[in-house]
């Protein structure tokens, strides 16, 4: 029974991805991700950080930058585009921007005279969603963290995430895809920068 289940739902997954496979999708890049029904809120940081970070604004260096995934049909050929309604540069630094506030971090808008401070830099490498009967998501950025000319962190990051089952493949799902998966990607770098400002060392690669 359980095996025949299995199979019945692999065929409605199919029949409802044949069915809406065509047309492009046009997310509105969103974060964070929207909550699931009694999901915890994110923990807070107990306290300020000691060092102020200015952001230089992250450069788009993807390959392809007038999408972010492709829709399948029930045989998995790829038959539509996902194209973004919102800058994806503008998704990505306000993101990084919330996840460092909300992680203890001061954000300056610019260098403040006679105070310390970090510059962080990076390029966005990848934001692509796909689907086949789940939504899979990728997020890839380089970043650089410099404090008076010197390096105090130079990593590539690269996360994942899904929405769930891609039931009906809708714009929505694309935009709660890339959410989810920059929000862990983004966990990681935060951990990174953590340790690289209280104990600065040579960049790990």
């Amino acid at each position: 029974m359980n095996r025949l289940a299995t199979l019945l739902a692999s065929a409605g997954i199919a029949l409802a991805l044949s069915a809406c496979a065509f047309g492009t999708r046009q997310p509105t890049l969103i974060y964070p991700p929207a909550a699931e029904a009694g999901a915890a809120p994110a923990a807070r940081a107990a306290g300020p950080k000691s060092l102020p970070i200015v952001i230089q604004p992250f450069t788009d260096a993807r390959n392809d930058k007038s999408k972010v995934g492709t829709v399948r049909n029930g045989f998995g050929m790829p038959t539509a585009d996902v194209v973004p309604t919102n800058n994806v540069a503008d998704w990505f630094n306000g993101a990084l921007k919330a996840e460092l506030q909300r992680s203890g971090y001061t954000v300056l808008a610019a260098p403040e005279a006679g105070k310390s401070f970090a510059v962080l830099s990076g390029q966005i490498r990848n934001v692509w969603a796909d689907m086949y009967f789940n939504y899979n998501g990728e997020i890839a950025f380089d970043a650089q963290l410099k404090q008076g000319g010197k390096d105090l962190l130079a990593r590539h990051y690269e996360g994942t995430g899904s929405a769930g089952v891609a039931w009906g493949a809708t714009a929505e799902s694309y935009a709660q895809t890339l959410a989810i998966s920059l929000a862990n990607t983004l966990k990681s770098f935060i951990a990174d920068l953590d340790g690289a400002i209280a104990t600065p060392a040579v960049p790990r690669k």
